[in-house]
């Protein structure tokens, strides 16, 4: 099982394994709310980046530098 943390700062390397970008639809039924949470995973560890009360938008990029 990974474990959650909400500080992205959790190593100083740059370059890091980042296996996993996520932005999951939450629907909280108990405050009849909807929004959207964007997390990496790093290490093995779930790093929360924030809360979205709107979708936001995916972009993939590619660049080749020479």
């Amino acid at each position: 099982m990974t474990k959650k943390t909400l500080n992205p700062l959790i190593t100083k390397n740059i370059r890091n394994n980042i296996t996993e970008i996520r932005v999951e639809e939450v629907h909280d039924i108990d405050e009849e709310k909807v929004f959207w949470r964007i997390y990496y995973t790093i290490d093995e560890r779930i790093v929360i980046l924030g809360e979205s009360v709107v979708n936001p938008k995916l972009f993939r990029y590619k660049s080749s530098y020479l």
